[in-house]
């Protein structure tokens, strides 16, 4: 696994400089846009999100060849699956798997945010919308790490859908749960190495 280091510039956008009180679970998203690479990602959480003052970002980004940009220290906040919206299916805030997962990290949204206690990753999707094999090998080594570096198993692998409950993030694994099983059956294998 390459990993680049490359953190974003302190700001109250993207990079807050907080500690997460706590480490509860690794979150997967993906780069809504096509054949759109790390770098543009990272560029995104520097300028536009402070330029906008839009709250986004992650710990990581993995890109379509398989590097992983560093955006911050593991141990830091970003924002990446805060909600005030509601779900549809629980008709609360977070889902019902956020508030079971994350405790007091989901049960007051106005107070606190599962931000405070998750590490995020973005996965750039290819062409055809789906992730490529760089990508799901990188993020298989970068999640199989970060649970073995947390004290955390496989349960404690989300994604944004299983957080907010109405955002299609990642849409590949949101519209065919199978895949999503399937990467997690590799982290596990990675975890045995």
């Amino acid at each position: 696994m390459n990993v680049i280091e490359r953190f974003l510039p302190v700001n109250p956008y993207s990079r807050p400089g907080r500690r997460l009180a706590d480490v509860k679970a690794v979150i997967l998203h993906y780069v809504g846009v096509p054949n759109q690479r790390a770098l543009s990602v990272w560029n995104y959480f520097a300028f536009d999100c402070p330029k906008n003052k839009r709250f986004a970002s992650t710990q990581y980004i993995v890109d379509l060849n398989g590097d992983v940009y560093q955006t911050m220290p593991a141990d830091e906040v970003a924002f990446h699956c805060g909600t005030s919206r509601a779900d549809p299916q629980s008709g609360r805030v977070y889902t019902d798997w956020a508030r079971e997962k994350f405790g007091r990290f989901a049960s007051d949204p106005a107070r606190n945010s599962p931000n405070n206690c998750t590490v995020g990753i973005e996965l750039c999707i290819d062409g055809r919308g789906g992730f490529t094999g760089q990508t799901l090998g990188a993020a298989t080594e970068l999640v199989a790490k970060l649970l073995r570096d947390n004290g955390l198993a496989l349960g404690d692998i989300g994604h944004h859908n299983l957080v907010v409950g109405w955002k299609d993030c990642p849409r590949p694994w949101v519209n065919n749960p199978s895949l999503f099983e399937d990467f997690k059956r590799g982290v596990m294998v990675q975890m045995r190495l």
